[in-house]
């Protein structure tokens, strides 16, 4: 959680790049997980970002009334017997006190104080899609709004959805947001590790799955950032292979992508080892290849660069290096142009990370030139099926290697370097200490 400052500060820069008007953020609802359980709540990302206030039923409403920015919190009435079975509640004198609103109600109240807030704007911002219950009141609200105000030409008849100023401001971390990509960094590149340690024919895939995720709790994660990816043999080549149920083979690659999500910060690492300790010639040509290609691209990664030229780039190494190996064939400008080599890298370079493992979509990685303070992954990859025509020796091989990546002002930071990923290093770690 950040200072009431930071959190104020933040409200001001989105409100400045909004300008006037109103902005409503609902909170996730709560999800069924079967029956009467219920998953895990998680805050939705721009309350957390612009209140940290944690609790489900929650909507925070920003006015800019052009000098003045007004917060205000809606939040759950405390509840005895509910606090007795699921946790005590922060009510309005604790959200007050703890996250300093300019008014707190509780949230029974949205739909009544809505409508005197919103009948003072003509701009309404509101991200619908999030929480259907909370859309419903607002659209509700706004057309009692109109209806009521007079035909003076005020009114909040500009509904707008904010989700690309959301993303361009988030995909920019500050400092203080850095030092917790770091320890979410730390967190997973440690369980990463771990895991390769670990390893040894004869286990499960849901082994490794449970070694990490352990890890990540253990050592201060809320979560894991996403569903672990734990895939040996063909699974590997499988993108987002979750199953995980598979027994790991004397001879295979083991494909692991995974990263923790601590103090509401992702990380996503990728990284491919042999499950027995020793690469096959096979597997270390392709593997030597990915680890080139990531290694230079990496190098690429400045400000005023678009991401988009280095993806090209890495695009026409994969190919070079397919055509090298001989399952290309053919001219290399024309399988580039044609995208032959999507057989076997058929995704991007990268994507921003932060709050969501793929986080700000909306600032388009394609478009945009980097800028410092933007964390980006960087994932090569080459995923060979297992398909009669090609050589018997590279069938069903899948590499991976992610790295997160920190834009700085003079270059990059790579947060997730603690993780080893040359071949001699991986080679002397894999089933060093076998726990399971």
């Amino acid at each position: 959680m950040f200072s009431n400052e930071t959190y104020s500060s933040r409200r001001d820069n989105l409100m400045k790049n909004l300008g006037e008007g109103v902005i409503i953020l609902p909170s996730y609802p709560e999800r069924i997980l079967s029956n009467d359980t219920y998953h895990k709540f998680r805050q939705q990302n721009e309350i957390i970002y612009y209140s940290g206030f944690p609790e489900p039923e929650t909507t925070v409403v920003i006015e800019n009334q052009g000098k003045d920015i007004l917060y205000h919190l809606f939040v759950r009435k405390r509840d005895p017997l509910r606090e007795t079975w699921n946790g005590i509640r922060y009510g309005l004198e604790g959200a007050k006190k703890k996250f300093n609103p300019d008014f707190v109600y509780e949230s029974n109240e949205l739909e009544k104080q809505l409508f005197e807030i919103l009948k003072k704007y003509e701009n309404v911002f509101l991200q619908s899609g999030e929480n259907s219950t909370t859309d419903d009141i607002v659209f509700s609200v706004i057309k009692k709004a109109i209806n009521a105000t007079d035909r003076n030409g005020k009114g909040p008849i500009n509904i707008k959805n904010p989700i690309d100023v959301f993303h361009k401001i988030r995909a920019i971390k500050g400092k203080e947001e850095i030092s917790i990509c770091e320890k979410s960094a730390k967190i997973s590149s440690n369980a990463m590790t771990n895991a390769m340690a670990n390893t040894r024919p004869g286990m499960n895939e849901y082994q490794i799955e449970a070694l990490l995720e352990f890890e990540f709790r253990n050592q201060g994660a809320q979560r894991p950032a996403y569903n672990s990816i734990c895939g040996n043999g063909v699974n590997g080549t499988i993108l987002h292979y979750e199953d995980n149920n598979q027994e790991l083979i004397d001879g295979n690659l083991l494909l692991v992508d995974a990263g923790c999500q601590y103090q509401d910060y992702c990380a996503d690492i990728t990284r491919t080892w042999p499950v027995n300790g020793k690469f096959s010639d096979a597997q270390r040509k392709i593997y030597e290849l990915v680890l080139s290609i990531q290694k230079e691209c990496i190098e690429m990664i400045k400000p005023d660069i678009k991401f988009q030229d280095i993806s090209n780039h890495a695009i026409k190494l994969i190919t070079r290096g397919l055509l090298k190996i001989g399952l290309l064939e053919g001219v290399l400008e024309d399988l580039i142009k044609d995208e032959k080599y999507k057989r076997f890298y058929m995704h991007g370079l990268g994507h921003w990370v932060g709050m969501d493992v793929h986080d700000t979509g909306r600032f388009n990685i394609k478009e945009e030139k980097l800028i410092p303070g933007l964390y980006v992954t960087v994932e090569p990859g080459i995923y060979i099926p297992d398909d009669e025509d090609i050589p018997l020796k590279f069938r069903g091989i899948g590499v991976r290697i992610e790295d997160d990546v920190l834009v700085t002002a003079t270059g990059y930071e790579i947060l997730t370097k603690d993780v080893i990923k040359e071949i001699d290093q991986i080679e002397e770690i894999v089933g060093s200490k076998v726990t399971l």
